[in-house]
């Protein structure tokens, strides 16, 4: 059962308060200002007509101003609004979350080729120790290596060397300076340890994983801004009303002390009398300044919610102005906890965030068991190479070498001089303690990943019982403080009857009538909590966001209903 708000203005609603000086039957409407809260305050939360787009990237959210005037007028959705807008909570959800994302990016790094220039020259002297060794050689180099890792675990290596010489020795130089180019491939496959995309691409699935928790965490903080909202619109609410329920306690104590006033100028009553009444008138005024100390906290509450900035908001009163309507009152709000459970741990992003959790615990469980294999890895290699060659060109002074590189480009382009190379690595680890260690501890954290599942589930069981023990209660309390308040009122218009008979004293009115304010502040409260746990139950359940019409726009997940099973939520 959804009750539905409509916005309607509590003073068109109150009970005209009598102003006749007759202390009997006018009384009986003096209360009626608060009294009346208690038959308009009895439906559920609101459920807005406009849906609330929420932007879940970081800045994306902009700040809504506040209404402008000389006070701050919010119905409970512009509350709501307002702190899913400036909440600066969510910033910080919002922050952890793109914190996540590019965690993703950089496990995806391990998976970018890399691209390595080496470039040098050498010049070494060195002292001759028999004919068939160079008093000095020159060498340049331009190097380039192309290395990364795929998926599978196979890593890969794309080499192109070239070497220029000059090593000149006499009598058995052939060619100089010379210039070779080599061009090869190689590549190694693990076959057992390190073999697959679950053990390579962990990292990756992992860092998902931890946005997706991200995720499902700033869905939680938009849920929990909007209960703070709810809960600080009524508590300003209560406080509002209970002042005024205040306010009208003081103005009964007023008239029964003008009317004791009376009856002692007549000689009705005994001079001491008038004592009680002007007690009575203090704890009245100390009720009031109480009363508004409430406002003002509550207020601050609000503000802090909304994000206010400026002095001159801080200071602006705020003026809730929605109220149920008054036929909620007879309506028994049905919360059926089984069916809520079983809701909840199909949409309650914790529930999910738990899953994701047992999921990221298996991955690496997988790694680890992984390791305790043997180390079977295949690798091959293709290359080729070539020679600059050599022209003798005759000048004036002699003979020289003249290299052409293009040569040894062809060479190596025809593959005139080719090498290749396979071979099988097989390595047996002794022992292997580590990696036994480290696969029982990732067994260990997998199997308590379950363990806080299995006790998240069964706290999500008492939190929503308990949800629905506080609706049932609260209705019951609010049903109680009702009548109690309504009994109040008939007790006091008996006993103000009594005293103006003389059957009854100022002691016997005063204290009747604070148990009236008392029972009447009770029904405040009874309405403000009630209203408060309706929505603690649509939290509990995780259903607070569409019975608000709250849409994230941009999140990474899925706010559909899953079960609550592993693998139910990757």
């Amino acid at each position: 059962m959804v009750f539905l708000y409509h916005p309607v203005r509590f003073q068109e609603v109150l009970v005209t308060r009598d102003r006749s000086p007759n202390l009997g039957r006018p009384r009986r409407k003096s209360l009626r200002v608060a009294a009346a809260l208690a038959l308009i305050l009895s439906a559920g939360p609101a459920v807005a007509n406009d849906t609330v787009s929420v932007p879940v990237a970081s800045k994306a959210r902009k700040a809504i101003p506040l209404p402008a005037g000389d006070q701050i007028e919010l119905s409970l959705q512009q509350a709501v609004q307002l702190t899913l807008e400036n909440v600066l909570d969510l910033d910080v959800a919002a922050y952890n979350l793109e914190e996540s994302r590019f965690g993703i990016l950089a496990a995806r790094g391990a998976f970018d080729p890399s691209l390595e220039v080496d470039l040098g020259a050498t010049d070494t002297n060195t002292p001759a120790s028999s004919r068939v060794q160079a008093p000095e050689t020159k060498t340049a180099y331009g190097n380039a290596f192309l290395t990364g890792l795929l998926s599978y675990g196979t890593t890969y290596s794309l080499g192109f060397q070239n070497i220029r010489r000059d090593s000149v020795i006499p009598g058995y130089t052939l060619i100089n300076p010379t210039l070779s180019s080599n061009l090869a491939l190689n590549v190694t496959q693990p076959l057992l340890r390190n073999f697959g995309r679950a053990v390579n691409e962990r990292l990756v699935v992992q860092a998902r994983l931890g946005r997706d928790t991200n995720a499902y965490s700033f869905v939680v903080a938009v849920q929990t801004a909007i209960q703070a909202a709810d809960s600080a619109y009524w508590d300003l609410v209560y406080a509002i009303e209970n002042l005024k329920a205040k306010q009208e306690a003081l103005k009964i104590a007023q008239d029964l002390n003008r009317i004791t006033r009376i009856k002692i100028d007549v000689g009705a009553l005994a001079p001491i009398d008038i004592v009680q009444t002007e007690v009575t008138i203090a704890q009245r005024e100390q009720d009031i300044i109480t009363a508004e100390g409430l406002i003002g906290d509550a207020q601050d509450r609000l503000r802090r919610l909304l994000n206010v900035q400026s002095i001159p908001d801080w200071n602006r009163p705020i003026v809730p102005t929605d109220r149920p309507t008054r036929t909620a009152l007879a309506q028994v709000y049905k919360a059926d906890v089984n069916e809520g459970f079983e809701t909840a741990l199909r949409t309650r992003p914790e529930i999910k965030q738990a899953l994701l959790n047992i999921e990221s615990k298996k991955v690496t469980y997988a790694y680890q068991k992984s390791q305790l294999k043997s180390r079977l890895d295949l690798s091959a290699g293709y290359g080729a190479s070539g020679l600059g060659a050599q022209t003798l060109v005759t000048n004036p002074d002699g003979t020289t070498n003249q290299l052409n590189y293009s040569d040894a480009l062809s060479q190596m382009g025809r593959g005139d001089y080719p090498a290749w190379n396979v071979g099988v690595v097989f390595a047996v680890p002794i022992g292997n303690r580590t990696a036994k260690g480290n696969a029982a501890t990732a067994n260990a954290d997998l199997e308590l990943a379950r363990t806080n599942f299995a006790i998240a589930k069964a706290n999500l069981q008492v939190e929503v019982r308990a949800a629905a023990r506080g609706i049932d209660i609260g209705y019951r309390s609010l049903a109680a403080a009702t009548k109690a308040r309504e009994l109040g009122e008939r007790n006091l218009d008996a006993e103000k009857k009594k005293f103006e008979n003389g059957m009854s004293t100022t002691f016997q009115v005063a204290s009747v009538a604070n148990d009236l304010t008392t029972a009447v502040t009770a029904e405040l409260q009874a309405i403000a909590t009630y209203l408060k746990d309706i929505t603690a139950w649509h939290k509990a359940i995780g259903d607070l966001l569409p019975q608000r019409s709250v849409e994230l726009s941009g999140l990474p997940v899925s706010l559909d209903a899953t079960p609550a099973e592993e693998g139910a939520v990757k």
